[in-house]
């Protein structure tokens, strides 16, 4: 189909291939180089550039489709198929990750208060110094995940399993050292100033990696 300047064809071809073979980053490259193709088909029968260039630019594509099937492995597995999963799945993920590592600890809070090893006003100072985080973060990622949803023209992308796995490992050692925290001023090992500045230092380590998160996954994926 390449050699016959079916490129758009070649190019889903390729697509398919790539998502069965779960090769992420061909499949990505894939997905740029197929939403190109649309445009320059477009632009050419707007009219709005002329035959060379349309040519250059077709010569150009061909090449990146070639570069592309060359990286595909030879036989796709059902192991590889597996090590990748969609953007838009991977958004949502997180985003119940960041929720639940955050209930827990809020819980837990609760459950000490309930059992006396809080004050009143030690548990509304500890609850003040998590739930901000909660509410900012949790609501820019919600907003992301709605606009993203409305745009169904957007490409889809794909992301590797290591990023799923260091996400689930960075949100459950949050939770778990925030428990901690708290189980230690609960047992009297902390007093509530230490608890505070341990919950804050925590608190301003983690707010900046969702920080971080929120800007490259989720905004610039909505941009």
């Amino acid at each position: 189909m390449i050699s016959d300047g079916q490129l758009e064809e070649a190019a889903a071809a390729a697509l398919a291939y790539a998502e069965a073979a779960g090769d992420v980053q061909t499949l990505n490259g894939l997905l740029a180089l197929n939403s190109d193709l649309q445009l320059h088909r477009q632009v050419w029968l707007s009219g709005q550039i002329s035959f060379e260039e349309f040519s250059r630019q077709a010569a150009r594509n061909t090449q990146r489709l070639l570069d592309r099937v060359e990286a595909l492995p030879n036989e796709p597995t059902a192991r590889a198929a597996q090590s990748r999963m969609k953007e838009e799945s991977f958004k949502w993920m997180v985003f119940y990750q960041f929720i639940v590592a955050k209930i827990l600890v809020v819980g837990f809070v609760f459950f000490c208060w309930n059992v006396l090893a809080f004050t009143n006003e030690e548990a509304l100072n500890t609850l003040n110094a998590l739930l901000p985080g909660l509410i900012l973060y949790g609501s820019i990622m919600f907003r992301e995940l709605f606009r993203a949803g409305l745009d169904t023209s957007a490409p889809q992308r794909y992301v590797a399993r290591r990023f799923r796995t260091f996400a689930w490992l960075i949100f459950s050692a949050y939770a778990l050292v925030q428990i901690f925290i708290v189980y230690q001023k609960a047992e009297g090992e902390f007093s509530f100033t230490m608890m505070n500045l341990a919950l804050l230092g925590v608190e301003a380590g983690m707010g900046r990696f969702v920080g971080e998160l929120v800007e490259g996954v989720f905004k610039k994926s909505a941009g």
